[in-house]
């Protein structure tokens, strides 16, 4: 079965800056500039389905195939909410942009990664599991572990067998033998999964509710009473779940990178970091994330 959706789009954005970003260890390099395409496999229930998502150019609309035995008008529905939720596209950021290209030292950023939108995990509970595996390792390696546990217990979508895994939901997590997991991720981080799966079995809907939350604050503390979330960790879901554009939180890498970016001598202190941000007020949160991101990526590249 196939679905035709489009997302609209506004404000600058570029699919291929937003693939080459969750792409980053990765061999292969978009064009900003060309028609980008990506496939996307989420998980639904009785299995997952498969997203094909295509923009023809830079602030094009997004033109999406949802494919698979499971495709309705309500996993549709639900795949169009999960794209637009991903790629930061539930916003027109145009002020945003604006200031960028007024800042010289941002200037140089969208050189590297044009119309840079937050990258956010799809779900909530995704979110989570890949920031327990997160900790304490290189990102290259936090990748690879994810990578290797979609393929270990992820679901291809039915109807659709060559299309990649999807990534595993609780209940698939809960349902996978501790020995198989472990082959993807370390045993001591299997064990919190686990134990996070579980109390979420019990209370399905507990990560999406919330999303309703205005409070960033109240997020957090509700996020650290959960198993393998560290205060580090919540600050990481405000920003890869629940998208919080104003948020401005503490973070080595954020300080390195605005050392870097912003030419000054040595680490930058909490005074220096909030008096380069104000001018980007109320979206601190999208300007940790470009220099952070672009300090990572072009010291890659």
């Amino acid at each position: 079965m196939e679905i035709k959706r489009t997302i609209k789009v506004e404000g600058p954005f570029r699919l291929a800056t937003s693939l080459n970003v969750l792409n980053r260890f990765s061999s292969r390099r978009r064009d900003p500039q060309r028609t980008a395409r990506t496939g996307i496999s989420l998980e639904s229930p009785g299995g997952a389905f498969e997203i094909r998502v295509r923009q023809d150019q830079p602030d094009a609309d997004l033109q999406l195939r949802i494919l698979g035995d499971l495709a309705t008008d309500e996993v549709a529905d639900f795949a169009e909410d999960r794209v637009k939720h991903s790629f930061s596209l539930d916003k027109d950021p145009t002020d945003f942009f604006e200031k960028a290209k007024n800042d010289q030292h941002l200037r140089t950023i969208l050189s590297i990664l044009p119309d840079l939108r937050p990258v956010r995990y799809p779900t909530p509970f995704e979110a989570a599991v890949r920031v327990i595996i997160a900790d304490r390792i290189t990102p290259e390696q936090a990748a690879n572990c994810v990578a290797n546990l979609r393929e270990v217990c992820g679901i291809v979508p039915a109807g659709r067998p060559y299309a990649a895994p999807a990534f595993p939901g609780k209940y698939t997590l809960l349902a996978t033998p501790d020995r198989l997991i472990e082959l993807a991720v370390p045993l001591r981080k299997v064990r919190l999964i686990k134990e996070l799966a579980s109390l979420l079995g019990e209370d399905p809907d507990t990560l999406e509710r919330l999303s309703a939350e205005k409070d960033a604050d109240k997020v957090k503390k509700s996020l650290c009473a959960l198993p393998g979330i560290s205060v580090q960790a919540a600050n990481q879901m405000l920003l890869c779940a629940y998208g919080f554009t104003d948020l401005l939180l503490p973070d080595h890498d954020l300080n390195r990178a605005v050392g870097r970016f912003y030419k000054l001598n040595g680490i930058p202190d909490k005074k220096t970091i909030g008096r380069l941000a104000e001018p980007y007020i109320p979206w601190r949160s999208w300007w940790m994330f470009m220099l952070k991101t672009a300090n990572e990526i072009s010291v890659i590249a």
